[in-house]
């Protein structure tokens, strides 16, 4: 008899592996699911996007937020210590269905000093209200309808220069945009392949509201192809990064327009299941229904537990300083001190920008001054070390000793703004 059920048992799981395969093969392309999760590797999710959130803020502890915003929003009043700098919450979903109490919280959130970033294609009227702004997707959703995909491009968005770096892949249209909105406390900070607006700024109370409605530019897809991880990098260079509290979004992921207008999100009634998340994804169900029937598996033939052994797991070693001494021994060998000095001074000029916000693709007495101004180093250490960028970059070819005075005049000048205080 006991024989008989663990045959019975083994049936099962094998046709239950069977059917998911089954399943699986008669899709050609992978799940195009747009989860935007944290660890999400499929092409949209967010794992790439959080690893590198993750490095933009390296000293933070990042809290994982698995509830409305409003219950989060009195969890963080009733900190003591809350209040006494702002906070960063980090929002990347398809679909923002909110209910009333959800807006008016995120509005006193950021009210009260905190700057929220959301990203996504749809978000409630009841916040765009708030917000004074309107979102357009007409066209995008004709062309999701359609099927029609195509080379589609998003980019930041510099004063009037609609011709800055374009980062592009291929699939439906980046076509979204804001197309009212206060200009008085509002600055746009990127734009579509159309160039309209779909990233910008608003200034509300004391914080700040970072608005975005590509958040396919955040899926693994799109910052694996090429260069585009540099779109992130841009996008989040605007936000404030000094922040108190540090927030991830991972509630409003699956949370469509639909769902929020049939279930109600009463939380007095009903809560979504996570049983019911499940079954929207085949895949993952099946996963789910192999898992509990090998734990099934498992109870029947270990009601007597056995020891084995113990395998000894050795630790990961840390291979970064070997990377590092690697590649400085490969520039070592080249003797391509034109190649550092570029490098060199491309990540100045990135320094320059993430801290004053100021672009260096034009170096003129206008910049000099601005730089001046906002750095508090002298006009003539900046034209002397402006000088010598210049000069190296209309070089072919750059001795030893002159690396050695770039690196020297970048130096000095971090060195010099060290505890000054940016305006």
């Amino acid at each position: 008899m006991n024989l008989l059920i663990k045959y019975i048992v083994c049936i099962m799981l094998i046709g239950s592996a069977g059917s998911g395969c089954i399943f699986r093969s008669r899709n050609s392309l992978p799940p195009l699911v747009e989860s935007y999760r944290k660890t999400d590797k499929l092409p949209f999710g967010a794992f790439i996007a959080y690893e590198g959130f993750e490095s933009e803020f390296k000293n933070y502890w990042i809290n994982t937020m698995n509830k409305p915003f409003d219950r989060a929003w009195l969890e963080m009043k009733s900190d003591s210590g809350f209040a006494s700098k702002y906070s960063l919450y980090f929002l990347i979903a398809k679909n923002l269905a909110l209910s009333e109490e959800e807006a008016n919280a995120m509005m006193q959130f950021v009210e009260a000093g905190n700057d929220l970033f959301i990203s996504a294609e749809y978000v409630d009227p009841k916040l765009q209200k708030a917000l004074h702004c309107t979102i357009d997707r007409r066209r995008e959703m004709i062309s999701e309808a359609s099927g029609k995909m195509d080379d589609t491009f998003v980019s930041m968005y510099y004063g009037n220069d609609f011709q800055s770096q374009k980062y592009g892949y291929y699939y439906f249209p980046f076509s979204a945009f804001i197309s009212s909105y206060d200009s008085s406390v509002t600055r746009i900070l990127g734009i579509n392949g159309l160039n309209l607006p779909d990233y910008i700024v608003l200034f509300h109370g004391k914080g700040r509201f970072y608005l975005h409605v590509a958040p396919r530019a955040f899926s693994n897809y799109f910052l694996l192809t090429k260069n585009n991880y540099q779109y992130f990098e841009y996008v989040t260079a605007y936000l404030r990064f000094d922040p108190q509290y540090v927030y991830w979004d991972e509630y409003y992921k699956n949370i469509s327009a639909s769902d929020f207008n049939n279930a109600g999100r009463n939380r007095n009634k009903n809560e979504f299941s996570s049983l019911s998340v499940i079954r929207q994804h085949p895949l993952l169900w099946w996963a789910f229904c192999i898992g509990v029937s090998g734990m099934l598996l498992f109870m029947i033939f270990n009601t007597k537990r056995k020891q084995r052994p113990i395998k000894i797991i050795k630790p990961h070693s840390n291979t970064t300083v070997a990377f590092a001494e690697t590649i400085g021994r490969l520039y070592l060998e080249q003797k391509n001190n034109k190649n550092i000095a570029d490098k060199m001074i491309t990540y100045f000029y990135e320094y320059l920008r993430r801290k004053y916000f100021i672009n260096a693709s034009s170096v003129d007495g206008y910049f000099i001054n601005n730089l001046s101004g906002k750095s508090g180093i002298s006009l003539t250490e900046i034209k002397q070390l402006f000088g010598t960028i210049q000069k190296i970059k209309m070089q072919y070819e750059v001795s030893d000793e002159e690396l050695l005075e770039l690196n020297a005049g970048i130096e000095k000048f971090k060195n010099n703004t060290d505890g000054r205080k940016q305006l």
